[in-house]
């Protein structure tokens, strides 16, 4: 063991098994030479109604592909139900697809990690390689995590295995100009709820710092650029790098009191997750300023707030300020009674958060109800 003092905690830092991600206006054209690489013969391509039925991007994978699609399985729904993921499923091994396409956002993709799990037998047999082509900024293609939904129970269960991250990512914000305004908006304020959790962690460390404050910062430039002129594909695509960025740090440093909420609300309420982190994080970062406020003035420097003369507790306060405003000049500002939840309902909420949690969930909640 080192005997030097280097004024820095130890830690760990668990890399994701992604071998490439490629990204840039148009680079699905690239598809063609990822496919050739892994040697994949037959695709077949997962993902929801609304792209398959209100946009051309199913024909411009297949085009990029160079080959015909082996199957398309497009009912797909928010938060992935588990009936849904078992059809899909029982239609790739019919297939005999080699290759998984998710295109979508984060539901398609979190359901093709599911189906490569099932089809491996719960990885007792070798995995299908899975490519994620995502439309939003939910950074789902950066997990190790895999959310569906129990529909018997109305609850989000899910998964947690490096196996089930893709092999490859594509990012391209050509493919992102179909998805409504609302859900490339509100999938941002998700990324971003990534990067401040993981600054503010207990176990927090200064590589995943350094790349969730970037992710904030490209996040409060871009997001609402992107979001009021689609066609920018500049400020979408660094919007796209922020929701990578973002996810650098959920593996080995964790997530908060946002997500533990938003998991148990997005699907019994039926709430898309971007919409739970426009409801929570601001409030949680209230809270968190009053516990943790030079890790907040961190934040609050790279939403780009003057900070300079100012005490660090008015400045972490900021930091909570700037996302509210952010959610706010989107157009996404919503109360926990606009989605049908009562103030009777904020108890249970609060106990399935479960653990420690409890009693500060219950605060937030009765704050955002």
């Amino acid at each position: 063991m080192s005997t030097i003092e280097t004024g820095v905690a130890s830690g760990e830092y668990t890399y994701l098994p992604i071998e490439r991600v490629f990204f840039g206006p148009g680079i699905i054209t690239r598809l063609r030479d990822e496919l050739d690489r892994i040697g994949s013969r037959r695709l077949f391509l997962v993902t929801g109604q609304s792209i398959a039925q209100k946009t051309d991007l199913i024909a411009r994978v297949e085009h990029a592909a160079g080959t015909k699609l082996a199957g398309v399985f497009s009912e797909i729904k928010q938060h992935a139900p588990m009936s849904r993921i078992r059809q899909a499923a029982t239609a790739v091994g019919e297939s005999k697809a080699d290759t998984l396409i998710s295109l979508g956002g984060g539901s398609p993709i979190d359901s093709t990690k599911i189906i490569v799990k099932e089809l491996s037998q719960d990885f007792r047999r070798p995995t299908i390689p899975h490519i994620a082509v995502p439309t939003t900024l939910s950074a789902a293609e950066f997990s190790h995590i895999a959310g569906m939904t129990d529909e018997k129970l109305n609850r989000k269960t899910g998964f947690r295995d490096l196996r089930m991250v893709p092999r490859s990512v594509f990012l391209d914000p050509e493919l992102t100009l179909p998805t409504p305004g609302w859900l490339w908006a509100s999938s941002g304020i998700r990324s971003l709820d990534h990067a401040v959790e993981a600054v503010y962690s207990p176990n927090h460390q200064s590589y995943v710092d350094t790349l969730a404050l970037e992710a904030i910062s490209l996040l409060f430039q871009n997001l609402k650029l992107s979001t009021g002129d689609p066609v920018d594909l500049k400020s979408r695509l660094k919007c796209q790098l922020a929701a990578w960025m973002s996810f650098a740090g959920v593996v080995s440093v964790g997530t908060g009191l946002s997500h533990s909420i938003g998991r148990v609300i997005g699907a019994t309420w039926n709430i898309p997750h971007g919409i739970t982190s426009c409801l929570t994080l601001s409030e949680v970062m209230r809270m968190e300023a009053r516990r943790n406020p030079e890790r907040l003035a961190l934040i609050a420097r790279a939403e780009g707030k003057n900070t300079e003369g100012f005490h660090v507790d008015k400045v972490a306060l900021e930091a909570a300020d700037g996302v509210a405003e952010l959610v706010r000049g989107l157009g996404l500002s919503k109360r926990l009674r606009d989605y049908g939840i009562t103030k009777d309902d904020l108890p249970k909420i609060a106990r399935d958060v479960g653990g420690r949690e409890s009693a500060d969930a219950l605060e937030i909640l009765a704050r955002i109800w």
